[in-house]
């Protein structure tokens, strides 16, 4: 009856462009404007096997540097 979800803030705090990168590597996630008016923060689901919940973990990462 319910699922499991963090609302991050992006890096470089524009995620509806951190999402874009996400899926340009392979990695669905959720832009936040998505549920609300701010554009700082993406959506992940852990309705997935741990497998792929460290897969998605590690392209966040990898992600992440390009930003800082």
């Amino acid at each position: 009856g319910g699922a499991f979800y963090i609302f991050p803030q992006a890096p470089g705090g524009d995620g509806d462009a951190f999402v874009q990168k996400a899926i340009e590597n392979n990695l669905l996630v959720i832009p936040g404007s998505v549920f609300s008016d701010r554009k700082t923060n993406f959506r992940i689901s852990f309705a997935v096997p741990d497998e792929v919940i460290l897969r998605g973990v590690d392209t966040i990462n990898r992600l992440a540097k390009e930003y800082s």
